[in-house]
C-alpha cells in the first residue's frame, strides 16, 4: 500500500489541475453598444442596445419576477403620465362594500364621453365587461356578482372624453381607477 501512495497522489493532483484547467459555460449577457433618452419633463424613456442576449425569459414567484436580459423595465414614473388621471371623489360612488351581491358604481362627470368598466377577479381575470356611451349627466351601473365566491373584486373603469385636452395638442385627457368590491357572506 506505500508504494500505491506515490502513485494515487500524483493521479488526485493531476485530476485536480485537469479539472481547474477544463472550459467552464455559464449563462452571460454581452452588449456591444447602447444608449438611453430620458427626457425629464416627459412621461416616457427609451432604450437600446446592440448586441444584447436574444433570449429574454420571465420567471416569477410569490412575490417577486425576475426578467433576464441587460434592459429592465422601471416603472418609478408610473401614474405620473399627463394623459391619465384618477377619478376624483366626487366623480363616482361605489356602494355597499362589503356587500353580499349586489352593488352599485355611479358616475357623475360633466363631459361626455366612452366608459368601459372591467370586474375583475383578485388574479386579474376579467368576469365581466361592459361599455357605455356616456352623456354627460350621470350614470347608475348596477352589478350582481352573487354568483362569484367571496373574496376582493376589482371594478377597472376607463373614461375617455370627446374633447381634446387643449387647442394646442390633440391629446385627451384619460381617467382610470380601479375600485375595489368586498364580497362576503349573506
Amino acid at each position: 500500500m506505500r508504494r500505491h501512495l506515490p502513485f494515487l497522489l500524483f493521479i488526485f493532483i493531476t485530476f485536480l489541475s485537469l479539472s481547474s484547467l477544463s472550459q467552464s459555460i455559464t449563462p452571460s449577457t454581452f452588449n456591444a453598444t447602447g444608449g438611453a433618452h430620458d427626457n425629464p419633463g416627459s412621461y416616457y424613456r427609451y432604450e437600446w442596445s446592440v448586441g444584447e442576449m436574444t433570449s429574454v425569459e420571465t420567471f416569477s414567484g410569490s412575490s417577486i419576477v425576475l426578467t433576464t436580459g441587460v434592459l429592465q423595465p422601471f416603472t418609478e414614473l408610473v401614474g405620473l403620465s399627463p394623459h391619465i388621471i384618477l377619478f376624483t371623489n366626487n366623480e363616482y360612488h361605489l356602494f355597499p362594500s362589503p356587500t353580499t351581491g349586489k352593488f352599485e358604481l355611479d358616475f357623475a362627470l360633466r363631459l361626455p364621453g366612452n366608459m368601459v368598466m372591467q370586474l375583475l377577479d383578485e388574479s386579474g381575470r376579467i368576469l365581466e365587461s361592459r361599455s357605455l356611451r356616456y352623456e354627460g349627466n350621470g350614470s347608475i351601473n348596477h352589478f350582481d356578482i352573487s354568483r362569484y365566491p367571496n373574496g376582493h373584486y376589482i371594478m377597472a373603469t376607463t373614461f375617455t372624453p370627446d374633447m381634446k385636452r387643449g387647442s394646442s395638442d390633440n391629446f385627451v385627457t384619460i381617467r382610470k381607477s380601479g375600485f375595489k368590491i368586498v364580497k362576503v357572506p349573506r
